[in-house]
């Protein structure tokens, strides 16, 4: 008899720490949930942060919004479409940032006198160029028309930040933030937006 109690209560005993197992897990999960919320919540209430490099250089900082696959598909259902267009599987998706930049190019130059072939004749025009490394404008202004082109380059630099949390002084695997910044090498842009999304499964 005394046999069966011990089996039993030794039964009881690993169906509890397999219950508390269990639980802890499902703690966790719930933790790491509520902070996913609370850090996207927060990234989404603040603005991207525009600031100066080198006195020239435009450059923006944003915190990470984290979605799993089925969020990002249902929330940025615009996005996904242009992933599938990439001809790339939204579950095969890690990150994905989107900046907006707007470039404000003040022009300046001195016409000169030309003379253009057009239509079998020659024809009186003014011309215009103006330029730097980042951007050239050449513009023709006829007694009836303007034709020009303007070439502007860009070039972001992108980095990516991520803070671990700490266990006393050690730094664990756990994420505690993250935040990605941009940096235009055209003095000439601004970044307006920018966006960091990691997809999460």
């Amino acid at each position: 008899m005394k046999k069966y109690l011990y089996i039993a209560a030794a039964i009881l005993f690993v169906c509890m720490i397999a219950e508390i197992v269990y639980q802890d897990n499902k703690i966790d999960l719930l933790t790491e949930e509520r902070d996913r919320y609370k850090t996207n919540n927060e990234t989404l209430l603040e603005q991207t942060a525009t600031y100066k490099v080198r006195d020239s250089l435009n450059a923006a900082k944003v915190g990470s919004l984290e979605l799993t696959l089925k969020e990002f598909e249902k929330y940025r259902a615009e996005d996904a479409a242009l992933v599938r267009d990439l001809k790339a599987r939204n579950r095969d998706l890690d990150r994905l940032n989107k900046a907006q930049a707007q470039t404000i190019i003040e022009l300046s130059a001195v016409p000169r006198d030309t003379l253009v072939y057009i239509d079998t004749a020659f024809v009186k025009a003014r011309a215009v160029h103006c330029g730097d490394s980042w951007y050239t404008f050449d513009g023709l202004i006829t007694e009836s028309a303007f034709t020009g082109t303007l070439q502007n380059t860009e070039e972001l630099v992108l980095t990516e930040t991520v803070r671990y949390k700490k266990f006393l002084f050690w730094k664990t695997k756990k994420v505690k933030d993250r935040e990605l910044e941009a940096v235009s090498r055209n003095p000439h842009t601004n970044i307006k937006s920018l966006e960091h999304v990691i997809i999460s499964f």
